[in-house]
């Protein structure tokens, strides 16, 4: 089978709030807290460097730079929002190399100096330093200039890590092309056999949309059907294209936003809190996403919620996070409770009709799914006055819907759901429902297995199906 590259995968959009903070400028007002770099960056040509504001509230955003002075610029970077000195402080004891306090001034050449000395040779900083650059100062001729050393011995240097990076072959690439041979060095410590096969092992089924009929005929031959659920994509395109009907062929292809006639924003949208209400929302959904949090935290920050909802009650956003605060400590009693009264505080609010509907499923209480969105199964039809919507109610809404649809046991309207959850690029804060998603690939399964079987058997039926597939 010719060999599927792999698409890159699409960046994951930071934190939104947060984002939409930072993209306006608005961390720029805020006092520069302190700067730190690693020990021994010169000498080694890696410099970790962090820049910290305070908020009014006392808690931290950091900026972390991973800048390689010697050829790449900045290499990684990402960021810390609106976190208590505490948590910086426990997360700074972990830190794998020495840091140092510097000034700010220090940071600020350090990181646009690498940044100008890669663009020489045609290498752009990592992606993100668009969000992240905004915690930094304006690059102006205000700033002091340092004068520091980029390079080694006068050449771009390029150490490649022996574990890889996914952006060494650019890399190389702009140097052989705006440097010219001779003109860098690089140490290249890829063990480049080991990671070619794990790539094409990764890769050989990927993107079956692309696949040609000799493609098929070879992935049909070596599959066994018990093996379908390790590959979703193509599971997926035999249910459309050998037995969704046309009609909801056609539904899926129109299931856009263009079709409910709306508009999605991944840009918070304007709410009519304070700026400390917003900042304080924002940063509680940062927490609650978060992997790492200890039981003590999680139980801290449902206290947090708590104080927030005593202090704006009217601000229906914190009864959804006391929802989600109550669910991470596992008190699925309250959590009830919670989602009860924030049904019954904002009786319009998607999120508490989507609460509404998932507490229903859960009782398999399924018919009585409908009403709570006034029997509307899209976003126009259930709120007319407003042509823009929040990418997290638009998800939200069509996951409820496919578990509802999956529920009654209607796949091929459940599917419609799927397709597009599954399809769209999502922020951190937006979490799928894996064991949702995981019930309709296995209902997939159950579906095309039979087809396989008898395509296996048949090379008639391989031939007919085949060319259903490539059509």
């Amino acid at each position: 089978m010719s060999k599927k590259k792999k698409k890159p995968a699409a960046a994951t959009p930071a934190k939104l709030n947060d984002k939409n903070y930072l993209i306006s400028g608005r961390a720029r007002s805020l006092p520069i807290y302190k700067c730190q770099v690693n020990q021994g960056w010169q000498e080694s040509g890696m410099a970790e460097v962090l820049v910290m504001r305070k908020h009014a509230n006392e808690h931290i955003t950091v900026g972390i730079y991973l800048v390689d002075t010697f050829c790449t610029g900045v290499k990684s970077t990402f960021y810390l929002f609106n976190i208590s000195e505490q948590e910086l402080e426990e997360r700074m004891a972990k830190a794998p190399f020495p840091q140092e306090q510097c000034s700010y001034e220090l940071a600020h050449n350090i990181i646009y100096g690498g940044l100008a000395y890669a663009q020489e040779y045609g290498i752009a900083p990592d992606p993100d330093f668009r969000i992240t650059q905004m915690i930094l100062e304006e690059d102006t001729e205000d700033i002091e200039l340092i004068e520091l050393e980029f390079g080694k011995d006068g050449k771009p240097f390029l150490a490649i890590n022996p574990a890889g990076d996914p952006r060494a072959d650019y890399y190389i690439r702009q140097l052989e092309k705006n440097a010219g041979p001779g003109n860098f060095h690089i140490i290249d410590g890829r063990i480049l056999d080991e990671l070619d096969e794990m790539e094409e092992e990764d890769d050989y089924y990927a993107h079956p949309e692309e696949w040609e009929k000799v493609d098929w005929e070879e992935f049909i031959d070596e599959m066994e059907p018990e093996d379908l659920d390790d590959f979703p994509e193509a599971t997926a395109l035999m249910y459309e294209k050998l037995l969704l009907a046309p009609a909801r062929t056609n539904q899926i292809a129109t299931t856009k936003t263009q079709v409910e006639e709306i508009k999605i924003s991944f840009d918070a949208m304007p709410l009519p809190y304070s700026e400390e209400e917003l900042e304080e929302a924002s940063s509680i959904a940062f927490k609650l996403v978060s992997d790492t949090l200890a039981d003590s935290e999680k139980q801290e920050l449902l206290e947090r919620v708590k104080q927030a909802i005593e202090r704006w009650p009217e601000n229906r956003t914190f009864y959804s996070h006391l929802i989600a605060a109550y669910s991470s400590v596992s008190d699925e009693e309250n959590v009830e409770k919670a989602s009860n009264e924030l049904y019954e505080k904002f009786p319009n609010y998607i999120f508490a009709r989507i609460r509404r509907a998932e507490q229903l499923l859960q009782k398999g209480e399924t018919d009585q799914v409908p009403a709570v969105f006034d029997n509307n199964y899209t976003l126009k039809a259930l709120y007319p006055d407003r042509d823009t919507f929040h990418i997290s109610e638009f998800i939200h809404f069509k996951r409820v819907l496919c578990h509802y649809f999956y529920q009654k046991g209607e796949l091929d309207r459940a599917f419609t759901h799927y397709k597009l959850l599954t399809g769209i690029d999502l922020p951190e804060t937006v979490r799928l429902d894996y064991e949702l998603i995981s019930n309709v690939e296995m209902a997939l399964v159950d579906e095309i297995e039979p087809l396989l079987l008898e395509a296996k058997e048949s090379e008639e039926k391989k031939q007919e199906l085949i060319a259903k597939l490539v059509s």
